[in-house]
C-alpha cells in the first residue's frame, strides 16, 4: 500500500472517530434532555409568565358656566417602552433612531423635559430660569449623582453622557436626543413595574414603521392613550395643564393610589382640581411563554373616568375681556402687560380672568422657550399673581375709614391748596397742581372721590393714622389671599405701620413707619400692593355694602357621564366690613361721580345705557417713566351684579384703562349684541346696539 493509501485511510479513521464521539455526545445531550431532565425542561417551555398593567382612566372634562366644553380628551397613538422587553445592549443607538422617527413625524412629541439646548453658538445652554421647576430638578437630580448643584449645561451634559455612556463622538445635538430620553427614563423611575412614555400623539404612518421593524425594536409597544384636547383659544393661564410624576413627587402620589404612569395637573384647573378630574385607573393581566410572546391578555378591573368640573367662569365674557385687554394695551404707547378680572359680587363666582399678553395652552410645548424668553413674561398670570399699587382706587377705603372712625363726616369740607404743606421739609402735591399751579379748593368726600382729589385724602390718612387705614385695608381682604383655589395667587402687601414692622425683621435697612408714609398710603401708593383679582374683590364688598365673598372658580361637578351633580360649591363669606348705611352711600355716590359728567371717566360712561360706578387711579412705580393705570368699577348701580378691576401697566391712567371695563359689561349686559366691528379706541371695542 503506497503512501498516499495510508494518509488517506488515517484520515477517514480520524473523521470516523470523530464522527462516533460527535454522536455519542449528541446522543448522551438527547438522552439528557428527554430522558434525564425531560420534565423539567418541557415545563420551562410551558410556563407561562403574568404580569399585570395599568389601564390609564381618561381625565373628566372641564367645561365654564354655560356648559361649553374647555378641555376634553382625545384618543391618541402612544408609543412605549417596556422594561422586560427593551434590550439594554445597544439602547442608546435605537434611542436616537426612534427620536429622529419622532422627530419626522407630523405630529409626534417625543417626552423630554430636560432644561438645555444643543448647538446654541457651538454650546450647551439652559432653555429655562434657574428658578423654573424643570432647573431645579435637573439640579436636584445632579446633587443626587453627586455632582454638584452648581453645573453650567456643558458640565450637566458631559457627565449625563458619562453616566449613560453616550458616544462623545457624536453631535452635541444627538447626544442631546439620547441623553433627554435617559434622563427622563430616570424621571419617571422607568423599570420593570413601570413602562415609560416615549411619545404621544405619534401618526399612524409611524404606528406601522415601528410594527415593521419590531425585532429590532423590541419592548416598544404602540397604544391608545387619552391626551388632553383644548377646546378654546382662552383662558390658559385659568386651564392649565397635566404632566408626568416625577421621580421626587412619587411618594406624595403613591399615598393617593396613582401609578407611575399617571398623568397630574401641574397647573391651573388641572391642577386644583386634580381630586375630581383624576379617573380610577384600570387593570389587564397579561400572560407571556418563555420567550416574551403575549399569550394572553384579560382586563381585570375596568378603568373608571374622572369626574367633569364644571368652573363659574364664562368663556365668552373670557374672550371679550382678553381680547378688549390687548387691543388697549397694543394702542397705548409705551403700555406693557395687563390684567382683568371680573367677579360675580353676590357670591364670589369668577366670571374671566384676562391677562396680556398670554398663550395658547395647545401649542404650549412648541412655544415655551420663546415664551419664557419674553420681556413682557406671558406666562405670568398677572391676574392674580401681578401685585400694583392701586393708586386713587384706594382712596374709598380711605374714605370708608375715616366716615367709620369719625374724623370726617358727610359735612367735612376740605381746602386743597395743591401742595400739603402740614409736615415740614415733606410736601406731597394734588395731582391737578402739576398742570394748573393750583388745588381743587373745597371738597367734601363724595366730589373727592369724583375728583380723586389727593389733598382731601392727605389729610384723612394724617387725622386717621397709618394703623386704623391699614386695619381698614385689611377688613378689606387687601394683602390677604381671596380664597382663590388656584395656586400661585399673591398675597400682594398693604401700607402700615405693622406690616413695615414686621418686613423690618427681614430687611433691617427699611426706615420706620412715618407721617408721610401714611399720606402717600391714603392715596394708594408706598407700600401698597394688590392683585387685580384681590382689587376686584374689594370693590365687589364696596357693591355689596360691606358683604364680601370668597372668590372661586369651582362652580359644580358632574359625575363622568354626567348624569348626576357630585359637588356644588356654595358660597361662603370672606369678610363683613360693618359700616354705617350712610358711609356706604356717600362713598357709593362718589363712586357713581366718578362716571357721571365731570367724573375723571366721564368721557366713557357718562352715556352708557347701565348707570356703572366706578373709581380710576394711576399709580406711580419706581424707576419707570410711565405710571400704571388703573380702574375699578360695578353695575349696575341700583342692583349690583359684577365688579371688574383692570390694570395697563403703563397705561398711564385709570381714564385710558376704562374703555376694557366698558367692553366687559357690554359682554356681560348685552351678550350676543356687542361688534367686533365697532371698535373704538376711545370707547372700546365693542359697542352696544341699544
Amino acid at each position: 500500500m503506497d503512501r498516499h493509501k495510508k494518509k488517506l485511510l488515517r484520515r477517514l479513521y480520524v473523521l470516523t472517530a470523530g464522527g462516533l464521539v460527535c454522536g455519542l455526545i449528541v446522543a448522551a445531550n438527547l438522552f439528557s434532555l428527554q430522558i434525564i431532565h425531560g420534565d423539567e425542561y418541557a415545563d420551562d417551555a410551558n410556563q407561562l409568565f403574568t404580569y399585570t398593567s395599568t389601564i390609564p382612566a381618561s381625565r373628566g372634562d372641564i367645561l365654564d358656566r354655560n356648559g361649553q366644553t374647555l378641555v376634553s380628551n382625545t384618543t391618541v397613538y402612544q408609543l412605549q417602552i417596556t422594561y422586560a422587553f427593551w434590550k439594554k445592549d445597544g439602547q442608546n443607538d435605537r434611542i436616537l433612531e426612534l427620536v429622529n422617527m419622532i422627530e419626522s413625524d407630523e405630529t409626534g412629541l417625543v417626552n423630554d423635559t430636560l432644561p438645555i439646548t444643543s448647538g446654541v453658538y457651538g454650546t450647551f445652554s439652559y432653555t429655562k430660569d434657574e428658578d423654573s421647576s424643570d432647573v431645579t430638578r435637573l439640579r436636584k437630580f445632579c446633587d443626587n449623582q453627586g455632582w454638584g448643584t452648581d453645573l453650567s449645561a456643558e458640565a450637566v451634559m458631559e457627565n449625563l453622557c458619562a453616566a449613560y455612556e453616550i458616544d462623545t463622538g457624536l453631535s452635541k445635538p444627538d447626544r442631546r436626543k439620547i441623553a433627554g430620553v435617559r434622563y427622563q427614563m430616570e424621571q419617571e423611575q422607568f423599570s420593570m413595574y413601570n413602562a415609560f412614555n416615549l411619545a404621544s400623539d405619534i401618526s399612524m404612518d409611524l404606528v406601522a414603521k415601528i410594527s415593521e421593524q419590531h425585532e429590532k425594536y423590541a419592548g416598544v409597544e404602540v397604544n391608545t392613550s387619552a391626551e388632553r384636547q383644548i377646546e378654546t383659544d382662552y383662558a390658559a393661564n385659568i386651564l392649565g395643564y397635566i404632566g408626568p410624576i416625577f421621580a421626587e413627587d412619587w411618594d406624595k402620589y403613591k399615598e393617593e393610589g396613582y401609578s407611575m404612569n399617571a398623568q397630574v395637573g401641574k397647573t391651573g384647573a388641572e391642577q386644583a382640581f386634580e381630586e375630581y378630574l383624576r379617573g380610577t385607573d384600570g387593570e389587564r393581566s397579561i400572560q407571556t411563554d418563555h420567550r416574551g410572546n403575549v399569550v394572553s391578555e384579560q382586563e381585570t378591573e375596568e378603568a373608571q373616568s374622572g369626574n367633569n368640573v364644571v368652573l363659574t367662569l364664562d368663556i365668552n365674557l373670557q374672550k371679550v375681556a382678553e381680547e378688549s385687554l390687548a387691543s388697549r394695551c397694543q394702542s397705548i404707547s409705551g403700555a406693557g402687560g395687563g390684567a382683568a378680572a371680573v367677579i360675580d359680587v353676590k357670591n364670589g363666582e369668577i366670571l374671566a380672568l384676562a391677562n396680556y399678553p398670554t398663550y395658547n395652552l395647545a401649542t404650549f410645548n412648541q412655544d415655551y422657550d420663546e415664551l419664557a424668553a419674553s420681556e413682557l413674561s406671558p406666562l405670568l398670570n398677572r391676574s392674580i399673581a401681578g401685585t400694583y399699587a392701586p393708586g386713587s382706587t384706594f382712596k374709598v377705603c380711605t374714605a370708608v375709614a375715616g366716615l367709620e372712625t369719625g374724623v370726617i363726616d358727610a359735612d367735612t369740607r376740605i381746602y386743597d391748596e395743591g401742595v400739603y404743606t402740614y409736615y415740614d421739609g415733606y410736601h406731597p402735591k394734588c395731582w391737578i397742581y402739576s398742570s394748573t399751579g393750583s388745588g381743587h379748593g373745597w371738597e367734601d368726600v363724595t366730589g373727592a372721590l369724583q375728583d380723586s382729589c389727593n389733598y382731601f385724602f392727605f389729610e384723612t390718612g394724617r387725622l386717621l393714622g397709618g394703623k386704623k387705614l391699614e386695619n381698614y385695608a385689611k377688613k378689606f381682604g387687601l394683602g390677604e389671599y381671596t380664597g382663590l383655589e388656584l395656586s400661585g395667587e399673591k398675597k400682594g402687601r398693604v401700607a402700615g405701620p405693622t406690616a413695615r414692622a414686621a418686613a423690618q425683621e427681614n430687611d433691617p435697612s427699611l426706615r420706620d413707619w412715618s407721617g408721610g408714609d401714611t399720606l402717600q398710603a391714603a392715596i394708594g401708593q408706598g407700600d401698597n400692593a394688590y392683585t387685580p383679582l384681590q382689587l376686584a374683590n374689594y370693590c365687589a364688598a364696596i357693591a355689596t355694602r360691606g358683604t364680601q365673598y370668597e372668590a372661586h372658580l369651582l362652580r359644580s361637578v358632574k359625575a363622568y357621564d354626567y348624569s348626576e351633580t357630585v359637588y356644588t360649591k356654595e358660597a361662603a363669606v370672606l369678610n363683613k366690613i360693618d359700616a354705617a348705611d350712610s358711609t356706604w352711600d356717600l362713598v357709593q355716590e362718589g363712586m357713581e361721580k366718578v362716571t357721571g359728567e365731570d367724573g375723571t371717566a366721564s368721557s366713557v360712561f357718562q352715556d352708557y345705557p347701565i348707570k356703572v360706578a366706578g373709581k380710576s387711579g394711576t399709580a406711580q412705580v419706581t424707576g419707570t417713566e410711565q405710571d400704571n393705570g388703573i380702574f375699578i368699577s360695578y353695575a349696575p348701580v341700583d342692583d349690583p351684579q359684577i365688579a371688574v378691576c383692570v390694570v395697563i401697566e403703563g397705561g398711564d391712567s385709570g381714564n385710558n384703562v376704562a374703555p376694557v371695563v366698558r367692553d366687559i359689561y357690554n359682554a356681560y349686559f348685552y351678550s350676543g349684541t356687542g361688534s367686533e366691528d365697532g371698535t373704538n379706541n376711545d370707547t372700546g371695542m365693542y359697542d352696544v346696539i341699544a
